[in-house]
């Protein structure tokens, strides 16, 4: 949801500033904004899986050293 609002207020943002601004791609804009979101997208996933691999192998050692 967090999200969902960011992204409504991005674009509300692009919107009103492309209509105030006529010489505004908007096409452009949003192409760009799509860039960006999977940038974002790509590494926050590269990140997660990083960090949920070292949870995992420390989980992993602590259970075998236990045993």
């Amino acid at each position: 949801m967090f999200w969902g609002v960011l992204i409504g207020i991005s674009a509300a943002g692009v919107f009103g500033a492309s209509i105030m601004l006529d010489s505004m791609d908007l096409m452009a804009m949003y192409t760009e904004m799509g860039i960006g979101v999977g940038i974002g997208v790509g590494t926050a996933a590269v990140i997660f899986t990083i960090g949920a691999g070292v949870v995992s192998a420390i989980d992993y050692s602590r259970k075998r050293n236990a045993s």
